[in-house]
């Protein structure tokens, strides 16, 4: 039997296994599909590992694997959610460090329970583009998003465009996530995002959200914090003047701990 903890960032769930507890099977994308499934498996956007750290002032590595199995630079919903799963045995209020796949971050459990997540500084990777009749830019806030400002958001819009934007030859081989968003006022806006590797329309994306909030800000009107409204809920982005103090607050929830059979 293998041990996994059941967690969710607004909304965005995953299956956390603990490597010291769990055979290499964890890292399989085979088994990792069969994990995902919200039919034959426990149902979950994607898998996170959590491992030791093998270098000083690190308090543990994650590694982050879609739900096809594909392995993933960052997740920030996925680790603030491990952070969450940390602090457990260390306590609110216990300052940790962890190595993804994107870098080194900081993180928090803040008495309110919320955990605040230091992001690396976001990035554009292009300049202003139209892809499928979106104008937008490619944003690297750890993972890649192409991100798109749009007068009616909904749910439907990102179900019919985020999957050729996300296919596009531009971003090819490595494809990208999809955020399209609209301002609300300048400390609020509302962002839906299509996930490459889950291949859906998302209740949250962390990492997506603070990718829109550096677009946001770039296009101008916009100060620090900003209010996210996903789907699933709401994350919180604060930035100082050039985006190299950036952070992302919001919940991180240990829904429950169960076991899974190798065989299953």
């Amino acid at each position: 039997m293998i041990p996994f903890t059941k967690v969710h960032g607004v909304g965005n769930d995953f299956v956390l296994f603990d490597a010291e507890q769990c055979p290499d099977i964890i890292r399989e994308a085979g088994f990792i599909q069969r994990v995902c499934d919200r039919h034959k498996g426990v149902g979950a956007d994607g898998v996170l590992i959590v491992s030791p750290a093998d270098e000083p002032g690190v308090d543990f590595k994650l590694d982050y694997h879609n739900a096809d199995g594909s392995w993933e630079t960052f997740c920030a919903n996925g680790t603030r959610c491990a952070v969450a799963y940390h602090g457990r045995r260390a306590g609110p209020g216990h300052a940790v460090t962890l190595r993804t796949g994107a870098g080194i971050h900081k993180a928090e459990i803040l008495p309110d329970g919320l955990v605040r997540l230091q992001i690396l500084a976001p990035h554009h990777v292009t300049e202003m583009m139209e892809v499928h009749g979106h104008k937008g830019r490619h944003v690297d806030s750890g993972a890649p998003h192409f991100v798109t400002e749009v007068d009616d958001l909904s749910e439907e819009l990102a179900a019919q465009f985020g999957p050729p934007i996300r296919y596009a030859e531009v971003f090819q081989p490595r494809g990208v996530n999809v955020n399209f968003f609209k301002r609300l006022d300048g400390h609020t806006i509302h962002v839906i995002t299509y996930e490459k590797g889950v291949e859906s329309v998302m209740l949250s994306c962390a990492s997506g959200s603070t990718a829109a909030c550096y677009e946001a800000a770039s296009l101008g009107g916009m100060e620090s914090p900003i209010k996210v409204i996903n789907p699933g809920g709401e994350l919180t982005v604060a930035f100082d003047h050039d985006w190299q103090d950036v952070t992302v607050t919001g919940p991180a929830v240990l829904v429950f701990d169960s076991q899974l059979a190798d065989d299953f």
